[in-house]
């Protein structure tokens, strides 16, 4: 049903289409021959019926997570929201990236530094949270496109991709591998989860870098490994993109939580 028959006009139209259909059904399914006024009150009656119980259960239909209802409304307000239309443009431009090899576009407009993501992952393992390597994968994807939001470039430069469990940057396996070997970040045998031994090198973070890992640690960080795994898949980034294909940075101006322009000024 179309919102325009909706209004009481509409709806009269509509069970007056049908009220031909609904005569000849009856007389097959009981033999009794109907008239088609006293089928059109009939109809009316029981639409009118059906539309106060649907005013009595809107509110909790509307506002109760798991109800259908409640799933397709979201989707259609996600939909046709004014940043759904903006994530698409954005969505296009990914597009005509790939086809012409314009790979900047999702290495944040710098070429990946390993070292960079090495700091990154030291900082954000220093910061006292329990961290486990799929919330890592997260913060780093944060981190990375909440930088470029606020300056227009990547801060690692790393490609993240879209995987089944978030987005994940390829390299980020082998880096924390060998940040694990030369114990600069500890694995606890019993959580399994990731600590800094140390501070990472002072000299290759920058203090608009440091501002954005603290404001994404304090943002993200006490999200346990399967709460920002889900949120990862909430955010357009993800939704927008293909399995198994790059994500551009340009989608970091969509997350649902993102720090006041002003972050870097303090």
């Amino acid at each position: 049903m179309r919102t325009d028959e909706l209004s009481t006009e509409g709806l009269s139209k509509r069970i007056e289409s049908i009220v031909g259909k609904v005569q000849y059904a009856f007389r097959e399914q009981t033999g009794e021959h109907y008239d088609e006024h006293l089928i059109e009150d009939a109809l009316q009656h029981c639409v009118a019926n059906e539309l106060d119980r649907l005013d009595e259960n809107m509110l909790e239909m509307f506002t109760t997570p798991g109800r259908r209802e409640y799933s397709e409304l979201l989707r259609v307000l996600e939909a046709n929201s004014p940043l759904a239309k903006a994530a698409v443009a954005v969505e296009e431009m990914a597009g005509l990236a790939q086809e012409f090899g314009d790979e900047s576009v999702f290495e944040g407009h710098r070429p990946f530094s390993k070292p960079k993501m090495a700091a990154m992952m030291e900082y954000l393992t220093a910061k006292g949270h329990h961290i486990y390597k799929t919330s890592l994968n997260k913060l780093l994807f944060y981190s990375d496109l909440t930088y470029f939001y606020l300056l227009g470039r990547g801060m690692s430069g790393a490609v993240y991709y879209n995987r089944p469990f978030g987005p994940v940057a390829d390299p980020a396996g082998p880096v924390l591998s060998e940040l694990i070997r030369d114990e600069r970040v500890k694995v606890d045998p019993r959580m399994q989860t990731l600590e800094a031994a140390g501070e990472a090198p002072a000299e290759v973070l920058t203090d608009a870098e440091k501002k954005v890992l603290d404001w994404v640690a304090e943002t993200y960080g006490h999200m346990s490994a399967s709460q920002i795994s889900e949120l990862s898949h909430r955010e357009m980034a993800y939704k927008y993109t293909q399995p198994n294909e790059p994500i551009a940075y340009a989608y970091g101006k969509f997350f649902k939580h993102l720090p006041p322009k002003t972050l870097l000024d303090r």
